[in-house]
């Protein structure tokens, strides 16, 4: 331990100071401060660092860093970090020769990748020249007709005169589809009466948006979806209208139910939040 160091650390335990306690203080890492009072100071990053940490560790203990440093300074001197030696000239005049030789090894790498690309450009030249000949001849011989050779047609078999009288025969027996029509209803006070002409099996489905009292009966005031209820967003049913003559809907709120029959939605006549919906249906045009 050297003389400054012992000095130094008589005074932070006169004080009552760990090196825990000083380093807070000032800020100094705990293994330079002992570095100090160790008198190793090879371990601090520079000489401006050991006089520096010495003045503030003095300042924390009550001392006068100036004059520690005046007292001791034969003692830094020998305790400072030596400098790193310069490299030589000669390193910094190989290295340029070095460099200078450098672009001609390259070239010397490179000359023969170019090389062997140019070779083979030059067989694929080769190669696509003598295909493109014999393509230009064989294109040169083939007959034409002012040559008298015959073009070449693409033989289409004869249909034979029966399957034309049988697929004939069949569309004349295909009947023609129906096509459905709902017709615009009549008004009668909360009720609206549509006219339902299409095929005997129709489709009703009812999809709600929204909260709505939703009843369905037939001519017989038979209930034919699964149950009067008021039906909530999201849900949905489907009525099998095939053997009815005539459906009744009774809505709560007809803005929250989108009816559709057969694919074709339903477009309301009356904005009546509570109303009626009678469709009749006529069978088939």
């Amino acid at each position: 331990m050297s003389d400054l160091g012992t000095r130094l650390k008589q005074a932070r335990i006169a004080k009552g100071f760990s090196l825990e306690d000083l380093q807070d203080l000032t800020k100094i890492q705990k293994r330079y401060l002992a570095g100090i009072e160790d008198g190793n100071h090879s371990m601090m990053p520079g000489t401006f660092y050991v006089r520096a940490f010495i003045k503030q560790y003095a300042a924390a203990v009550g001392l006068s860093g100036e004059e520690l440093l005046e007292q001791h300074k034969e003692e830094l001197s020998a305790n400072e970090p030596v400098a790193p030696k310069e490299m030589p000239d000669t390193f910094t005049s190989r290295r340029r020769a070095i460099t200078r030789t450098a672009p001609s090894e390259a070239y010397a790498e490179i000359i023969p990748k170019v090389l062997v690309a140019l070779f083979i450009v030059l067989i694929l030249a080769v190669v696509w020249y003598f295909y493109s000949a014999s393509t230009n001849s064989d294109s040169t011989n083939m007959p034409t007709e002012s040559d008298g050779g015959v073009p070449y047609e693409e033989s289409v078999a004869p249909v034979p005169e029966e399957t034309e009288k049988a697929t004939a025969e069949k569309e004349e027996k295909e009947p023609e589809v129906s096509k459905a029509v709902l017709s615009s209803g009549e008004i009668e006070g909360d009720t609206t009466t549509y006219s339902w002409q299409g095929p005997s099996n129709p489709q009703l489905e009812i999809v709600a948006d929204g909260p709505s009292w939703v009843t369905a009966t037939d001519q017989n005031q038979k209930e034919l979806s699964s149950r009067a209820r008021v039906m909530q967003s999201g849900e949905t049913e489907a009525i099998d209208l095939s053997e009815v003559d005539v459906v009744r809907l009774r809505l709560g709120d007809y803005s929250n139910i989108t009816l559709t029959l057969n694919g074709e939605e339903i477009e309301y006549k009356q904005q009546l939040q509570t109303q009626n919906i009678v469709i009749q249906f006529t069978g088939a045009e």
